[in-house]
């Protein structure tokens, strides 16, 4: 008998991606497991990237009739990548959401190892380990780990399904453990009100997606695979241009209160936490 699949609604918001446009949506029309549904969210776009992905998924749907593809353009540019993830989940019919950013990569294998996860049914988030590559596409390092282990607990070297809640009073109240939104898929059900959480996070200017995450994971399951299915792709100075804002450091200092004050942190993790402010203070010149 052949299995049924799930239905998968793969977001692409773009701005300004010509160099990487169609790349991305080829690795995303590769996929050993089927899509059900692409749709592009162009940021008013000036390069002429919105135009180049309307046509190749149009063109990708003539061959097949049974894809179903959306092209929506801003009339003006929303400044918010939130925004977008919002619009997204708000026009996406799939059952299962994969926010695929315009400039990032993935195997072709990324979506049958990622949704190997969603047979629990309390799985709200599964995501697969990410490879970083740099703006010519050329491997930096082969996994993410070495970022958000720092405390070297070797958490990330076997795949895992975990509640939700113990993630983040593990390891998520430390910092942001899921590295790339592109590497990720979400539930999309009634029960979570994801529509809220994301207007909720579209105020904060840099931990919006940590937030997004956290409250994801107190509906259910987290499903982390070792295996670096994603390809995050770094730009020059965009790390530069984070780590000097002050806010941004103001944001997380936010987030530790948020987790102490609703979840059971350990002394343990508090005094990584404390380890990451002092870290990051120093590391950002604060």
């Amino acid at each position: 008998m052949k299995e049924k699949h799930k239905k998968v609604s793969v977001v692409i918001p773009n701005y300004n991606y010509v160099r990487y446009i169609r790349a991305r949506i080829r690795s995303i029309l590769q996929q050993t497991y089927p899509v059900y549904e692409i749709i592009v969210l162009d940021d008013h776009s000036a390069d002429g990237s919105g135009e180049m992905a309307k046509s190749i998924i149009y063109d990708a749907k003539m061959g097949r009739p049974d894809l179903n593809v959306k092209f929506i353009e801003n009339k003006k540019n929303s400044g918010s990548v939130l925004k977008q993830w919002k619009k997204g989940f708000e026009e996406a019919k799939g059952d299962f959401v994969w926010i695929a950013e315009a400039d990032d990569l993935c195997s072709r294998r990324f979506l049958e190892e990622a949704m190997k996860a969603f047979d629990d049914p309390e799985v709200v988030i599964s995501y697969t380990e990410s490879k970083l590559i740099n703006s010519a596409g050329v491997m930096m390092a082969p996994n993410f780990r070495w970022s958000r282990d720092k405390e070297k607990t070797g958490r990330y070297k076997k795949s895992f399904v975990r509640s939700g809640v113990e993630e983040i009073e593990e390891a998520m109240a430390i910092r942001c453990t899921i590295p790339n939104v592109s590497g990720v898929v979400f539930r999309k059900s009634a029960e979570i009100p994801i529509l809220k959480y994301l207007d909720e996070a579209a105020n904060f200017r840099q931990v919006g997606d940590w937030y997004f995450y956290a409250k994801m994971l107190g509906h259910g399951k987290i499903s982390y695979n070792k295996k670096a299915m994603n390809h995050f792709r770094i730009h020059r100075g965009s790390v530069t241009r984070k780590a000097r804002d002050k806010e941004s450091y103001e944001e997380i200092i936010g987030m530790h209160e948020w987790f102490l004050r609703d979840y059971s942190v350990s002394k343990k993790v508090q005094k990584y936490m404390k380890d990451e402010e002092k870290r990051i203070r120093e590391k950002w010149g604060l």
